[in-house]
């Protein structure tokens, strides 16, 4: 058996089993049921809270850098990258430089590496610079660490249309070595030459 309970608001006497979901109200002799889950102040507070939940993780899922546009062209598919120029007296490193920049393409985009007459585009680049800086020297004079900075310049053309696609001059990445550890001055350099390939990709995507 069902217990109820009573109460009064503005004249009209309202008749609840305590454990059912609904309200019963007696107007004039027309009884009426309604639903409690309308009178419920927490169904306000969870549409709000789904709300903000939704516009959180939509925040969220912007703030993670996701995006439905491709980072490179679609109608880009493949590239030629010839042997970079080389204007400084540090010989060879131009080869070096040049398998850092086809390796970190191969490894960060879609492009296809192939032969110029196959070639959709074409990246040209330029060694203009590689500087030496002693920072620590021990008592004798000798050398303890240095840093090594390389500093190139690109140009990445459409060779179906002669467009330039992007242009930048004075990049460089300057990597430290310590002569202690037989680190020397070409093997932080094929470590600036890493870093400075991952910046021509980054210069590739963010004016494409």
């Amino acid at each position: 058996m069902l217990k109820y309970k009573y109460r009064a608001q503005d004249g009209v006497n309202q008749k609840t089993p305590l454990c059912s979901p609904f309200v019963r109200e007696n107007r004039g002799g027309n009884e009426k049921v309604f639903s409690k889950k309308k009178f419920l102040p927490g169904n306000t507070i969870t549409s709000f809270a789904s709300v903000a939940l939704l516009l959180l993780f939509t925040v969220f899922i912007g703030s993670c850098g996701y995006s439905s546009k491709s980072l490179l062209r679609s109608n880009v598919r493949s590239i030629y990258i010839p042997i970079f120029d080389n204007n400084t007296f540090r010989r060879g490193y131009e080869f070096d430089l040049t398998k850092a920049v086809r390796d970190q393409i191969l490894l960060r985009t879609r492009l296809d590496i192939v032969d110029k007459d196959e070639a959709d585009s074409i990246l040209f680049g330029k060694i203009t610079g590689v500087d030496e800086n002693v920072l620590i020297e021990d008592r004798e004079d000798n050398i303890v660490e240095s840093r090594v900075t390389v500093t190139i310049e690109i140009r990445w053309v459409d060779k179906r249309t002669g467009r330039t696609i992007v242009e930048r001059r004075n990049i460089k990445r300057p990597t430290e070595f310590i002569v202690r550890r037989n680190e020397t001055l070409t093997s932080s350099g094929n470590e600036a030459f890493v870093k400075v390939a991952q910046s021509i990709v980054d210069a590739m995507e963010e004016d494409w």
